[in-house]
């Protein structure tokens, strides 16, 4: 009799539980995104499909739920969690698919872990490969073929059921007037719009940016200083205290009240927080909560690099970062960020305002903008430019050449445009 005789035989339906470490959170996360986000449903399926899922009890519900949205059905994680004896899913429950939709913060930062998912099956694609390698006795030259056409399926491997071509016909195939500007203020920004705004230490960024802020929820155009519509603005910001923003605001938001169509002080929300990681669930979903309490049409934050956990000087670095920022940016909202310009100076010796980090950075925003102070003043107060360091992607109307001081109405008037 075999010493293994007593022992049961397994259970093929036996629940097999996964450790939790951070590629099932990765994996979760995406499902949550498509629980929530359903219109997203096309370009989730363009990254990943179920099969690409370590947890395959993941992947049956991804696919379950993807197949939903695109048929134009409903989608929640109740529905999901009435689908899933259908689907053959056990040992998961409403709670878990609740907090799994409730974590996912918006559709790009799904897509993104999306992806990650996705290159986690190839890795482990290859790394089956290797393994079936090491231990073949064929002859090299058909086991070399054989893995050539396998290597070829894993990088071909198509994750979309959609179009891989559009046509000119159809990008243009939609009414002109969808195509209008959807001003948050009229010339100057768009919802979606993203700014960065850097200058050197003691310059007045913060100024300039809490103007168009402060001035723009009163309904007052931050530049030209004529009625606007009014907006609503949040404010993030990891570098001044309440403190040291009631001293630098008081006076502007009494003038504002004044000159505009309302009192900003009822429609501009303001959060100084301690050093943040919007890379991280936690920070980033507070900033979408905020997001969802005041429901800006404009939001300033930064300085960037108190923001995020620190170094972006390459593209590992920035992608994140980038990424939580586009998940901002898809609130329809547009962006002011505050950068810091870098030490490196100019061949006439004038120190760069490009801020510092990796070009993926750089090449971002809609516009990027620095602020300079001109080496030849324009009479008694100083004048300064705003310059370009990346051009602009789109047609506005930045003032060229500003002046500030004591004795004007507004902290920063230009002089030309």
């Amino acid at each position: 009799m075999s010493d293994y005789d007593d022992v049961p035989p397994e259970d093929p339906y036996e629940v097999t539980v996964l450790k939790l470490d951070a590629h099932t959170l990765i994996e979760q996360h995406v499902v949550g995104a498509a629980m929530r986000f359903p219109r997203a449903a096309t370009d989730l399926q363009r990254e990943v499909t179920g099969s690409d899922f370590r947890d395959l009890r993941l992947g049956r519900i991804f696919d379950g739920v993807i197949a939903a949205a695109l048929g134009d059905e409903p989608v929640d994680y109740l529905t999901v969690w009435q689908k899933l004896a259908g689907w053959d899913v056990r040992g998961i429950n409403v709670t878990d698919l609740s907090a799994w939709s409730d974590a996912a913060v918006s559709p790009s930062l799904g897509a993104a872990h999306a992806a990650t998912v996705r290159r986690e099956s190839m890795r482990r694609s290859l790394a089956s490969i290797g393994a079936t390698l090491r231990e073949t006795t064929e002859d090299p030259s058909v086991a070399a073929a054989r893995i050539s056409e396998q290597l070829r399926e894993i990088r071909d491997a198509t994750r979309s059921s959609g179009k891989s071509v559009r046509w000119l016909r159809e990008v243009l195939n939609v009414p002109e007037e969808d195509d209008a500007y959807d001003w948050v203020i009229p010339d100057l920004l768009e919802r979606q719009d993203r700014l960065m705004l850097s200058a050197g230490e003691g310059v007045g960024k913060s100024t300039w940016l809490r103007q168009v802020a402060v001035l723009g929820a009163a309904g007052i155009h931050p530049f030209s200083f004529h009625q606007i519509e009014p907006v609503n603005a949040l404010v993030v910001d990891a570098e001044n205290s309440e403190r040291q923003w009631r001293r630098a605001v008081r006076g502007l938001a009494d003038t504002a009240a004044t000159r505009g169509r309302r009192d900003p002080r009822d429609h501009m929300a303001v959060h100084c927080v301690p050093v943040m990681d919007i890379t991280r669930p936690n920070d980033l979903g507070q900033v979408h909560r905020w997001i969802d309490e005041v429901k800006p049409d404009l939001l300033l934050l930064g300085p960037l690099y108190r923001v995020t956990k620190g170094s972006l000087n390459d593209d590992d670095d920035v992608a994140p970062v980038l990424a939580a920022l586009d998940s901002i940016r898809e609130r329809n909202v547009a962006m002011l960020i505050e950068v810091h310009a870098g030490h490196a100076r100019s061949t006439s010796g004038e120190r760069e305002l490009r801020p510092r980090g990796s070009s993926a950075l750089l090449g971002w925003p809609e516009f990027g903008l620095g602020i300079r102070r001109d080496k030849v003043a324009e009479g008694r107060r100083p004048t300064f430019s705003l310059v370009r360091w990346r051009g602009d992607r789109d047609r506005r109307e930045w003032p060229t050449r500003m002046t500030r001081g004591e004795h004007q109405i507004f902290p920063w008037e230009p002089t030309a445009f």
